[in-house]
């Protein structure tokens, strides 16, 4: 008797085969376990068979036909998915558009590159209506454009900030800037090839990363060969440069001699900025970031540089350049309001000004000193580099060498990538956040995210 399941809704058929004595008790289980009777077909086996090899061929003529259709309609499959993309953006597009009887209404931003293509749209669609307007109320978002050199670099300066309209992209100074001051801090070329090899398992997981790892990487290897370092020692390889720790003072000095020359192209970008950019006399001559600002730091290093008895050029020199700087600032306002023939001098009181720039004065000093000190800490972290992996070579020799003394110079190498390497950056970015970028960089502005990236 065939028997079919009835409560899993299954097409299986079951053949069970019983002594006609319990065939009652049988129906009874059966029947509790959700079982229907069906009735054997009457065709024989033959029968069955050339049913299903009629069905078999007609499974293949599907099939093919299935094949054909899809073959003929190849570049149609493959654009499916993009298709389906193209209208999950546009209906979210639609639904942030204005939206009339007939029509729908969309404002936006395109590069002065793409106004011809854009414009092109109204005779390349129907019922389509572009207007481009020169002229706007708001402050137009930022496109950066950058070889794929800097590229990766747009992502630490970004952690800042995005460049605003009126500015300059810092990416190209900053990518250069961050590559020499790391590869002075981290200077290794051993460490620096970890640092290049490293970079490429980084970059299954984030490309940028990948990149910005590489990159320091072969600055630290570049500074390595000039320092004579592979991977702390200092005997393997010729030192093309300097050795950091055989000349303590000579390094100290010429980290803070670099500052000063970062520090003026920074002032310089800023001047540039704001007054070709933003057309802000007073800011950028007269402000503390701006020409006043620049005069003050270079006289500021000339009492210095006079004070420990070298003289580039006189004191009286130096004292007249700070005085002039300090008058510029004191009187920014009335002078600038003078030169652009504005009424209006004063936010508010004239003594409450003078109050204010007063103290401003004080502030300015102080910053161009920090601003200086500042960058010690380029020349103190090439020295502390090799400092550390001297400590480890002496536990190394205290244990007597050998395979422990290996393992205690191998974990001293893991330890300065990993940590010394992860602080040099950090200290990085904040000489150029904090003493470069504050001359010429605001970062208030937005990117430009467009609907398509061509």
């Amino acid at each position: 008797m065939a028997m079919t399941d009835k409560i899993k809704n299954s097409k299986e058929n079951y053949l069970l085969v019983y002594p006609k004595q319990v065939s009652e008790d049988i129906g009874r289980a059966v029947n509790t376990m959700g079982f229907i009777d069906m009735e054997l077909p009457d065709e024989n086996l033959d029968t069955i068979n050339a049913k299903l090899s009629s069905i078999g061929k007609e499974l293949d003529n599907l099939e093919k036909d299935i094949k054909d259709f899809k073959d003929n309609n190849e570049e149609t499959f493959e654009s499916l998915p993009s298709t389906v993309e193209y209208y999950e953006k546009s209906e979210n597009i639609i639904s942030k558009m204005a939206k009339g009887e007939k029509y729908l209404y969309l404002t936006g931003w395109v590069p002065n590159s793409k106004v011809k293509e854009f414009e092109s749209l109204s005779k390349k669609y129907d019922k389509t209506n572009v207007e481009v307007k020169k002229k706007y109320n708001q402050e137009p978002p930022t496109k950066l454009r950058n070889n794929k050199l800097f590229r990766p670099f747009e992502f630490l300066v970004n952690m800042y900030g995005a460049p605003n309209y009126n500015e300059i992209d810092p990416t190209p100074f900053f990518a250069v800037t961050y590559m020499l001051l790391y590869g002075m801090m981290f200077g290794d070329l051993g460490q620096g090839l970890v640092f290049i090899l490293l970079s490429f398992f980084v970059d299954k997981i984030n490309k940028t990363f990948g990149s910005l790892i590489r990159r320091i990487g072969f600055s630290a290897c570049f500074f390595g060969l000039m320092y004579g370092s592979f991977f702390g020692i200092e005997t393997l390889i010729p030192t093309l440069l300097i050795k950091p720790f055989d000349n303590i003072m000579k390094v100290l000095i010429a980290s803070v001699a670099f500052g000063i020359m970062l520090l003026v192209i920074a002032y310089c970008l800023g001047i540039y900025n704001k007054l070709v950019k933003q057309k802000n006399i007073e800011e950028g001559i007269f402000g503390k970031e701006g020409l006043a600002g620049l005069l003050m730091m270079i006289s500021f290093v000339l009492l210095i540089l006079n004070i420990v008895n070298v003289n580039p050029l006189p004191m009286p020199f130096a004292l007249c350049l700070l005085i002039l700087s300090i008058i510029m600032i004191v009187f920014s306002k009335p002078i600038s309001a003078k030169i652009e023939k504005r009424d209006e001098v004063f936010e508010s009181s004239a003594s409450d000004y003078y109050v204010e720039s007063s103290f401003s004065i004080i502030e300015a000093l102080l910053s161009v000193f920090s601003n200086l000190v500042s960058f010690t800490r380029v020349g103190a972290f090439a020295i502390n580099h090799v400092g550390l992996y001297m400590a480890f070579e002496v536990m190394s020799k205290l244990v007597g060498g050998g395979i422990f003394g290996i393992i205690i110079l191998i974990f001293g190498n893991v330890l300065i990538i990993g940590l010394e390497g992860m602080i040099v950056f950090i200290q990085g970015l904040r000489l150029e956040f904090y003493e470069m970028f504050s001359k010429y960089y605001q970062g208030n502005g937005r990117k430009f995210r467009p609907i398509k990236e061509n």
